[in-house]
């Protein structure tokens, strides 16, 4: 059984086609992100995107800032998941769990490589409900730099929790497949690893990164 794969930073409409045909079980925006970002879009340019999103494929925003901004911004575009991705607090997820979850909206929440003990925050988050983790190499103030994935810390993190836990950083290709088998994901987060340039998805890529994981069998955590 192969992990969900997600593929994210998207920002043209024909990205978004490619990516469903493909085989990605969940396509990503990035939405009004805080600090300057190239695969960050508006509101209504999301809305355009994900409108091209259909089962079972699923839909996810990439945001971070004031949970009431957050939440409206949820609201306007109903993606399948939000995925916070910024500095917020434990009450501000707990905040948005409860305030999304009645629209079937689920929470998805980065933990960075600088955050105070890890492991204690992780297990809070999942107890306060979201859907998966996703921890990323990279903190939000260094968010343009590649990465690759921290897979020591990635197995802390997926060992001390019951939700799942997103790998992110570094995936390509190339090494899809052994990222997978060393980390056991249930879910991996692929963004720049298929791009010719920020923001643009390279067809080629996104071929061989589903070539690659269609011919190989995995033992994921389930």
């Amino acid at each position: 059984m192969r992990p969900k794969i997600k593929l994210c930073g998207l920002t043209r409409m024909e990205d978004v086609q490619m990516c469903i045909h493909y085989g990605a079980d969940i396509v990503g925006v990035v939405v009004e992100y805080p600090k300057p970002v190239p695969w960050n879009v508006s509101v209504d340019t999301a809305k355009e995107l994900l409108s091209a999103v259909y089962k079972p494929t699923e839909s996810c925003i990439v945001v971070g800032g004031s949970k009431e901004n957050i939440k409206q911004i949820a609201l306007a575009i109903r993606p399948d998941y939000v995925q916070l991705h910024y500095r917020e607090t434990l009450d501000d997820t707990a905040y948005l769990v409860r305030a999304l979850n009645k629209y079937g909206i689920r929470i998805i929440k980065t933990l960075f490589p600088d955050v105070a003990d890890l492991e204690k925050n992780a297990k809070a988050f999942c107890h306060a409900g979201v859907y998966a983790l996703l921890l990323d190499p990279r903190t939000p103030e260094r968010i343009v730099e590649s990465g690759p994935a921290d897979l020591a810390l990635f197995r802390l993190v997926q060992n001390a929790v019951h939700c799942p836990v997103i790998l992110a950083g570094g995936i390509i290709p190339d090494n899809v497949v052994q990222m997978i088998n060393s980390s056991r994901a249930q879910i991996i987060d692929v963004m720049t690893g298929i791009e010719n340039a920020a923001g643009n998805k390279d067809e080629k890529k996104v071929d061989a990164l589903f070539r690659a994981i269609n011919e190989s069998h995995f033992n994921v955590n389930n």
